[in-house]
């Protein structure tokens, strides 16, 4: 990460690549690596001479290969450390994936997911409250959801004002912004205070509907001390401990967000959620037992 990072990421670009194997697989139609040039394509697949199907076509086809034998593995892994089953397997082809019929619905879910990512205004918006929603489930706690554009379109001045009444006394400090923007959320999605009555820390939530880019939004973190101040009239990271989360529009295992956690300098560290915990959350309930309480 850009001004964090003490170390380099592993490549997942296997990981995008299969995500839009995931769309093709629901949405069907002709795969990428079919171009209309090619005479296989044109004249039928039992009719078009193999001997002149494109260097390109081939050369994809490999890829595509390539990229599936690694991120299928991959996403299993990913979604059984959820206890969910990676809803895609690889067809015969070798080349392309198809959902396993038995769960459909987990994979058009998935699909969506992935075919959202990079998409703005209310795509983006939806995303954000899935992620929000997704992340209480998983902690509870008391929070709110403060990210622009908000549902009562309300600007900076009057959703801060909205958000200090829903605070206790000890919890808003006396800073007001002069000047605030029209418009906006100060780098700040969503924010959770875990033991609101004994003063417990505070979960500060950024969402981005993207893949996992060490370098794209490593600049938000620096502006987390003024976001809790603009909200909360305090800079509450000095009173308290304050966990980042960013939700990702993307999939990742444990051992990697444990990898983006320890790339990290001493105390930027951050979590992630991304589309299985999504995912998961959602589902939570339906056959799945996550809490556990042990006393010694």
């Amino acid at each position: 990460m850009s001004g964090t990072s003490v170390g380099t990421f592993p490549d997942l670009s296997f990981v995008q690549q299969g995500r839009l194997l995931e769309i093709e697989a629901i949405e069907g139609g002709r795969q990428s690596n079919e171009f209309s040039t090619c005479p296989s394509a044109a004249l039928g697949e039992d009719d078009g001479p193999v001997g002149l199907t494109p260097t390109d076509d081939i050369q994809e086809t490999e890829e595509r290969v390539d990229d599936l034998q690694m991120y299928v593995p991959y996403a299993q892994r990913a979604f059984k450390q959820r206890g969910l089953i990676y809803p895609f397997r690889i067809s015969s082809n070798g080349a392309s994936l198809e959902d396993v019929p038995i769960h459909a619905d987990l994979a058009r879910d998935c699909a969506g997911l992935s075919a959202d990512m990079g998409v703005g205004d209310k795509v983006a918006r939806q995303f954000e409250l899935r992620s929000f929603r997704a992340l209480h489930e998983l902690i509870g706690g008391w929070a709110v959801c403060v990210g622009a554009p908000r549902n009562d379109g309300t600007g900076c001045r009057r959703a801060v004002a909205k958000f200090r009444h829903l605070l206790r006394d000890f919890e808003r400090g006396a800073y007001q912004n002069p000047n605030p923007p029209n418009s906006g959320d100060y780098g700040m999605d969503g924010v959770w205070i875990l033991g609101r009555e004994w003063g417990g820390p505070v979960v500060l939530l950024q969402v981005k509907n993207s893949f996992f880019d060490t370098e794209k939004f490593s600049s938000d973190f620096f502006r987390q001390s003024d976001a809790l101040r603009q909200w909360f009239g305090k800079r509450l990271d000095q009173r308290r401990a304050v966990i980042t989360v960013v939700a990702l529009n993307t999939i990742l295992t444990v051992e990697q967000k444990e990898a983006a956690f320890e790339a990290s300098k001493a105390g930027s560290g951050y979590h992630i959620i991304d589309c299985v915990d999504i995912l998961f959350a959602e589902r939570r309930g339906k056959g799945v037992v996550r809490d556990t309480r042990v006393e010694m």
